[in-house]
Order: C-alpha cells, then sequence, then structure tokens
C-alpha cells in the first residue's frame, strides 16, 4: 500500500472527481468494511480515516465532506514482512462486499 492511498489530500481530490451521491455509497460501505476488519481475528490492523482510532480521524473529520472515501488499507496477520493491503470499496451492498473479503482472508 502507499501511503498516497490514503492521503487525506488525495481523498479530497479524489471526493470532488466522484461527485457528492457516488462518494457517500463508496464511503459508507467502506465504513462498515473497515469497522468489519478491526473485528476480524486474522487483522492485525487497519487503517481508515473514517475509524476514530486511525491517526488521520481528526483530520479527515474536519476535511472530508459526506464521508471518509472508498479505501481501506488493512493487514493480515502472518502476511510476509506486514505488507498493507488495500480494499476499495464500489456501489455493491456492503455485506456482499464485507463476505468477498471475508472468503480472501
Amino acid at each position: 500500500m502507499g501511503e498516497k492511498d490514503l492521503d487525506i489530500d488525495a481523498l479530497l481530490a479524489l471526493s470532488s472527481q466522484m461527485g457528492r451521491e457516488r462518494w457517500r455509497v463508496l464511503s459508507d460501505a467502506a465504513q462498515v468494511v473497515a469497522n468489519y476488519l478491526v473485528c476480524h481475528p486474522r487483522v492485525e490492523a487497519v487503517r481508515y480515516p473514517g475509524l476514530k482510532a486511525d491517526p488521520d480521524f481528526p483530520r479527515a473529520a474536519n476535511a472530508l465532506v459526506g464521508g471518509f472515501g472508498p479505501r481501506v488499507a488493512y493487514r493480515v496477520a502472518g502476511d510476509a514482512a506486514g505488507e498493507w493491503r488495500l480494499w476499495e470499496a464500489d456501489a455493491r451492498d456492503a455485506r456482499q462486499q464485507v463476505m468477498e473479503l471475508e472468503s480472501a482472508l
């Protein structure tokens, strides 16, 4: 994962490209995925600016309007070199995306 994937400035630019409605839909799905990953026993770390525990939350809460974006980064316990994986939410139902992610874990 590149740090630019969750950079607040990059997310601001992405939100203006997507439009408010699409941004909200994708942000809502990503929030569900992020909360799921936080509780998953195989996941050791989650980065999502919409999580209060995320170090970027204070800035993101002030800068991003209508959601925190579609990108969620996470680390799976036992992955080589602690590599971050990146999940990008789409317009499908959030439960479908969680089930797809679960099968990948």
